[in-house]
């Protein structure tokens, strides 16, 4: 009888052993704490229109939701983030007055690019030049700003190809400074977020994709500069937050690459990046990639 109780009692010993090691160590972990899809399981987002999305907590990197987030596509004036990251790089002096070259905008207006509103052959600073590729999203002031760094639009773009290099945004390739649908030409949400990471961490960078609003200083062709306005405010979009507050960003659009938008956002008092791109519509529908942004945003 003893020898039957020393039975029962290993062989019961031997199942909560192996309960123990499968409940704390499990072969498989859930899909809703898979890499790179950690806390999906926390929103509800079904009825997304974008094709393409990423959302990331700033401080720590880790990536809330994400949807085809690897897919090369076409990200249109999101490309000028990129162009202004470099600019507010290696400009010796953002001071210094640099002049609107006027076939540039004669060039980018037959295209049907959007322009930053400043004047064929006026004088604008190298600060106020990146503020209008960022708010107004001047295909004019990316072009001057890649020719008076490089000489060209052409030599830019290698130096654009590099930076993504360095960046290890091993899925991207520039053709152009602007962004503007052309072959070869694309990038993936989570290269770009691998960008915004870096770039934001440039005081510079930061105050201008963090600003709706700006007046540049006088030129002579503007006594009293220019005011040029985040086309986050275009059509007066709400861009409250249940939670928070949209703190700033960049939108984009062409017929390839659809509406897209990379943002920053305070929720709760943390940091987050959003990127999306592919959402349907055009600049005179409803900004549907705004419309993602600030459901993703509402549910953290």
């Amino acid at each position: 009888m003893k020898k039957q109780r020393k039975i029962l009692s290993s062989i019961l010993l031997i199942g909560l052993g192996i309960f123990l090691v499968s409940f704390y160590f499990p072969t498989k972990r859930p899909p809703f704490l898979s890499h790179n899809e950690k806390n999906n399981h926390r929103l509800t987002v079904s009825n997304l229109h974008s094709q393409n999305v990423i959302l990331q907590k700033l401080d720590t990197q880790e990536i809330i939701y994400q949807k085809n987030k690897d897919e090369q596509i076409a990200i249109a004036s999101l490309t000028k983030i990129m162009t202004a990251y470099i600019l507010l790089t290696e400009a010796p002096d953002l001071e210094a007055n640099l002049t609107i070259d006027p076939q540039v905008i004669n060039e980018l207006t037959t295209l049907g690019a959007s322009l930053s509103g400043f004047i064929s052959n006026d004088q604008i600073t190298i600060r106020d030049l990146a503020y209008g590729i960022l708010l107004p999203s001047g295909g004019d002031a990316a072009v001057i700003a890649a020719n008076w760094l490089s000489g060209s639009e052409a030599a830019f773009t290698k130096k654009m190809n590099q930076y993504a290099q360095d960046l290890k945004m091993e899925h991207t390739q520039f053709k152009n400074a602007t962004g503007l649908d052309e072959a070869g030409h694309y990038s993936t949400v989570s290269d770009l977020r691998l960008l915004l990471n870096k770039a934001l961490k440039n005081q510079d960078f930061y105050q201008i994709f963090t600003t709706f609003e700006h007046q540049t200083n006088t030129s002579p062709f503007a006594p009293e500069g220019y005011a040029l306005s985040s086309t986050l405010l275009k059509e007066k979009n709400d861009l409250s937050l249940q939670h928070g507050t949209l703190l700033g960003g960049k939108t984009g659009y062409t017929k390839k690459a659809g509406l897209c938008l990379a943002s920053i956002a305070e929720i709760n008092g943390e940091l987050y990046l959003f990127i999306s791109a592919g959402a349907n519509g055009d600049p005179n529908t409803e900004q549907f990639n705004l419309t993602d942004a600030k459901l993703l945003y509402n549910q953290l």
